[in-house]
């Protein structure tokens, strides 16, 4: 299970989106792509998913070129869950989450009992099962991004790719979703890209991190080499202290642009600590 990409190149309309933007994520890994609104996070998902096209490079989930696979063949690797999500017919949650399946179906193949079993399964591991028979176009936003993940689990295989999956999620429960995907890696070797606008929750759930600046690769690597305070300052061109919390993590404050830097605080060293 792994999922790469080399010198991936999109445009819109002839302007350059991505540049030269390269990426592998390995079993079990859970990789961030961290970047500013329009920095290319959201076009980089949908040439993962193979929804978009690159006029050049390639990209290859568990060595397959996308490039050369079917619908099929990707939708029943790769599950994707939209940064949004239009309503659709009044189903139950439970039968959008089934719907996952539909990858896997052939013609007038219709979901079985144990379709519906694994749903409730992968529901209750989201401590979702109270929204299972309600209307999946009355329920928030944040319990919506809930049920497309649950859906997106059970219809991948090996990746999910998931663009802003935290959007109108209570802080509560943007750590609770993130755990359960962290858990997903770790114990089903899942392959897992997700958009993040907030580098604090990176730094808390991800492996690695693959920063985005203006389409192309600023940074990327293993989390406690690449997430310093300068190359965090950078990506989001503002002043930022990197602070080391009592659990062995690390937290990112901006300094407000209109106070001196704090005293004792070396801003410009690499890791940002204070001294």
């Amino acid at each position: 299970m792994s999922i790469t990409c080399k010198d991936l190149h999109f445009n819109y309309n002839g302007k350059p989106v991505l540049t030269a933007v390269g990426l592998a994520v390995r079993e079990g890994e859970f990789c961030v792509l961290l970047g500013r609104n329009g920095s290319g996070k959201t076009t980089l998902i949908y040439c993962l998913a193979g929804l978009l096209n690159p006029f050049r490079g390639s990209v290859t989930i568990d060595g397959i070129d996308l490039s050369l696979a079917t619908r099929g063949d990707i939708a029943r690797r790769v599950g994707l869950v939209p940064q949004e999500h239009v309503d659709i017919f009044p189903f139950r949650v439970l039968d959008v989450v089934v719907m996952g399946r539909t990858a896997r179906f052939g013609f007038a193949q219709r979901p079985g009992q144990e379709d519906y079993q694994e749903a409730l399964r992968i529901l209750s591991e989201l401590n979702a099962l109270d929204l299972v028979e309600r209307n999946f176009n009355r329920i928030s936003g944040g319990e919506r991004r809930i049920a497309l993940l649950a859906r997106a689990m059970l219809q991948a295989e090996s990746t999910l790719l998931l663009d802003e999956p935290t959007n109108h999620l209570d802080l509560n429960n943007q750590y609770r979703l993130l755990t359960k995907i962290k858990k997903l890696c770790r114990e089903k070797g899942i392959c897992v890209v997700a958009s993040l606008h907030d580098p604090n929750l990176a730094a808390r759930f991800a492996d690695t991190v693959t920063m985005l600046q203006n389409g192309q690769v600023l940074a990327g690597g293993a989390v406690d080499r690449v997430m310093t305070a300068s190359m965090v300052g950078q990506l989001y061109q503002t002043p930022i202290q990197r602070i080391e919390t009592d659990d062995g993590g690390m937290f990112f404050a901006p300094i407000p642009l209109d106070t001196p830097s704090p005293e004792g605080y070396n801003g410009d060293a690499q890791d940002g600590r204070w001294t």
